[in-house]
């Protein structure tokens, strides 16, 4: 681990300048940032998802309320029905009377049940169904007796809200079914209760009423922030039971059908068309009154639009910083190598014995410092050699002029003696001796003229 570290070292101590301080400069600056940008994006993005789920739970905690009250009108005018005496009373007379007073207590059963058209709104058909397989119905749409949703039936107590009625003490919701009339199919959820004469209870159930309400009213309460074009839509919101029946969807045609039990939500709001190809967030509640399930499926990516062009926007405006370092790296480091560049050639010159060379730099910081001192440098070694060159010419001059001074005196002595054997071939003694006497004194000039002389050798 040592040996890779110090090989690490030195290679980015053999990188040039510019690599050097953009590689300090990513490992310093770009690279934590851009941590921090990925670190600070998903705190955002968690923290927001949380917000955002729990806004969700919120929003389908309200609608199981919103829910809860509108059935609680749908299952008070139930109470009405089943507690009305005129009612119960019309209904003992079909099972007990004569044909005559059996059709007058089911004209009143009848205007009873019409009274009740405007008591809420979504209300398709009332039905209320003896346990001798009587049945008095009442559809509000076709305003009719004869004419109602359960014309398919012959015997109403096959329907399954009287056997899911039969079943419970209280009142039954029985999910939305599909059922048809006057040709088309509808979506209708029921609320059933059997009936009891409050003054004969050992009769037992006397009736069961049953009322049939439109899915849409289900459905106008899950419409919250539904866009009209599915293709444009971002949430959507529907009602399932605990066996999987879908109670209310924004498309109808999946009102009353069954999930399957191996798909998971995203699959089923996928496989109707909703939120294809995006994705998706999926919250519930459930509802422990009713126990129904609440869904609010969500595309996350519109939900977060804002906060993620916020985080492009940081992310852009961090590239156009890291841009714009680079950049101001690049100029701050070329002017660097200019400098550096010209010292270089400056100093290769010298090398090469070129001692005229001045390098330039435009700069006055460390580099014009050190171009400057370069400059007087060369100057002044220029000038001590010029010295030196001169003090060395001068010496050789003198060492010249020293010999000269030197042989000048041999060729005179020379001269002398030469005179002086003419002098005693002719028997010239005295002039012999002077021409001795001086050539001693030119000896003695040449061979030590500058030294001490003692008094005994003037002698």
């Amino acid at each position: 681990m040592e040996k890779k570290k110090r090989k690490i070292f030195g290679w980015y101590k053999d990188q040039r300048l510019r690599n050097k301080i953009l590689f300090a400069f990513i490992f310093s600056s770009v690279l934590p940032m851009v941590l921090a940008q990925i670190f600070m994006g998903y705190v955002n993005f968690s923290s927001i998802r949380g917000k955002m789920d729990e806004l969700m739970v919120n929003e389908l905690t309200q609608m199981a309320e919103r829910v809860n009250l509108t059935l609680d009108v749908y299952t008070g005018l139930v109470y009405q029905i089943y507690v009305d005496n005129r009612i119960v009373k019309n209904l003992n007379q079909l099972m007990d009377k004569t044909y005559e007073e059996k059709e007058v207590a089911r004209r009143e059963i009848y205007e009873r049940l019409q009274q009740y058209d405007t008591s809420a709104e979504g209300i398709e058909c009332i039905s209320i169904i003896l346990r001798d397989g009587q049945q008095l119905t009442y559809d509000f749409t076709n305003a009719s007796t004869v004419q109602s949703i359960w014309q398919g039936y012959s015997d109403l107590r096959e329907i399954t809200p009287y056997i899911d009625a039969q079943n419970a003490s209280g009142i039954v919701i029985t999910p939305t079914m599909r059922q048809m009339r006057d040709g088309r199919e509808e979506r209708l959820f029921h609320i059933s209760k059997r009936m009891y004469d409050y003054e004969d209870l050992e009769k037992g159930s006397i009736a069961t009423v049953v009322m049939s309400v439109n899915e849409q009213i289900l459905n106008q309460i899950c419409a919250t922030n539904r866009s009209r074009d599915p293709e444009q839509e971002y949430s959507v919101s529907f009602i399932v039971n605990k066996n999987g029946d879908v109670l209310s969807y924004p498309d109808s045609n999946y009102s009353g059908i069954s999930m399957k039990p191996d798909a998971s939500v995203e699959e089923f709001v996928r496989s109707t068309g909703r939120l294809r190809g995006k994705s998706i967030a999926v919250n519930q509640y459930e509802d422990p009154q009713m126990e129904w399930i609440f869904y609010n499926v969500y595309d996350r990516e519109y939900m977060f639009r804002e906060i993620t062009m916020v985080q492009i926007m940081t992310v852009l405006v961090a590239c156009l910083a890291v841009f714009l370092s680079l950049l101001l790296i690049f100029v701050l480091t070329g002017m660097l190598e200019k400098s550096t560049k010209a010292l270089m050639q400056g100093i290769q010159e010298v090398q090469k014995g070129n001692l005229n060379v001045k390098v330039r730099v435009d700069s006055r910081d460390e580099f014009g410092e050190i171009a400057e001192n370069f400059n007087e440098l060369t100057g002044k070694v220029q000038e001590l050699i010029t010295e030196v060159t001169d003090a060395a010419q001068k010496q050789k001059e003198a060492e010249i002029h020293a010999l000269e001074a030197q042989i000048n005196p041999h060729f005179l002595y020379n001269t002398l003696d030469c005179i002086n054997w003419m002098a005693i071939d002719r028997g010239e003694y005295e002039i012999s001796k002077m021409l001795r006497d001086l050539g001693l004194i030119l000896r003695y000039t040449v061979n030590g003229s500058n030294q001490e002389v003692k008094v005994s050798e003037m002698a």
